[in-house]
């Protein structure tokens, strides 16, 4: 394939791949697109040129259609674009990293909370048939405030708030979730889906997180990589996220800033795929040099759920802090390398190096990705 040196050219190939390839870049494709994009980018020309160059980086690299501006591609050399980790090369270092047939204690969301029960510190139950009405009712006495997640969904797909306190229809809601439960989609994610709900008592946040930002759930990701043994930490990241919060996908609404592993100090001044800044949007504090609380007992706890899961080497942990101390959301076992943004480079050299794997720049053409691309 023909390689850009420049935005403008980047343009001139993504239309071209585009035409060739219609039946993927089509009205619907760049309708979701524009929708998407438009509150970002007014300019109707700069918006297309942006899809085109994207669509480039797309088919070149493997990104995702937020990655090229986010990481920005488009000031950048060929060989520098190479260095990072995209959108679909990450899912060849997830086949070499994770046994695929054990991917389900963590992508099956009940079964992840049953595993790591201790670490979730909230309760939860699994919704998935009418004879589950008295277990719901008993829930949501405790728990008037609830957390609903499609059962394995990704992407914070059909998640949503619900309250059951006063003077609302336990049966009716009941009903609606059960409803909701058959409607889900399959649009997200690649495995099947088995149309249950999971249900959480609310997590509420400590002082520290509510500091970072009172309208929504702040978080930490941080990922865990396993070799011979040893948990490492590898680029953990504060998010601040925006919009409806955890409901919303977190590379379009968030702010994130880079954690030294070591000591739990934020390290660099947030990032998002609008710019940098040294200030936190919400409060207008500084971001860098705040110290995470407690960071050596969320450093344990990980290591202890890392360990319970000895073939997924794996795992983008979404944690936050609490009354209770921090506690585990979820954890990913196909979670993307966005932290890259804070970086400023590719991290693929640094990564390779530490799990003794490498990928090569044409890995687009590799049996795995194109049985995933075919599927999607």
């Amino acid at each position: 394939m023909e390689i850009a040196k420049n935005f403008e050219e980047m343009i001139v190939l993504g239309h071209k791949i585009s035409n060739e390839i219609p039946e993927k870049y089509n009205d619907d494709f760049f309708k979701t697109n524009i929708e998407r994009f438009s509150s970002l980018v007014q300019d109707k020309n700069k918006l297309f040129n942006i899809l085109y160059a994207s669509i480039y980086c797309k088919e070149v690299y493997g990104t995702n259609m937020t990655e090229p501006a986010m990481f920005g591609f488009f000031k950048k050399t060929h060989e520098e674009r190479l260095k990072y980790i995209t959108w679909d090369s990450r899912f060849l270092y997830y086949a070499f990293l994770n046994k695929a047939s054990e991917n389900h204690y963590l992508d099956n969301k009940f079964e992840a909370y049953t595993l790591l029960k201790p670490f979730y510190k909230r309760e939860a139950i699994l919704l998935s048939c009418e004879n589950d009405y008295e277990d719901f009712c008993d829930f949501v006495k405790r728990n008037p405030d609830i957390f609903v997640k499609p059962n394995n969904l990704e992407l914070a797909e059909g998640t949503h708030y619900l309250n059951c306190g006063e003077g609302v229809n336990l049966k009716e809601t009941f009903n609606n979730l059960l409803k909701e439960a058959a409607d889900i989609s399959s649009i997200a994610v690649k495995r099947k889906v088995d149309h249950k709900l999971i249900l959480e008592e609310l997590i509420v946040p400590s002082k520290f997180i509510n500091e970072l930002n009172p309208n929504d759930m702040s978080i930490v990701r941080v990922t865990t990589v396993l070799i011979k043994g040893k948990v490492h930490f590898f680029y953990p990241c504060l998010r601040l996220l925006f919009g409806n919060g955890i409901e919303q996908k977190g590379e379009d609404y968030s702010y994130d800033a880079l954690i030294d592993s070591d000591t739990g100090e934020v390290i660099t001044n947030g990032k998002s795929g609008l710019g940098n800044s040294d200030i936190n949007p919400v409060t207008g504090k500084k971001i860098c040099g705040i110290k995470l609380p407690e960071w050596e007992e969320l450093k344990d706890m990980l290591i202890k759920a890392t360990q319970l899961l000895p073939n997924t080497r794996y795992i983008g942990w979404d944690v936050t802090h609490t009354d209770k101390g921090w506690c585990i959301i979820e954890g990913n076992t196909n979670g993307e390398f966005f932290y890259q943004l804070c970086v400023g480079h590719g991290l693929k050299d640094e990564f390779e190096e530490l799990i003794g794997f490498k990928v090569p720049s044409d890995f687009w053409k590799s049996p795995l990705l194109k049985k995933r691309n075919k599927n999607n």
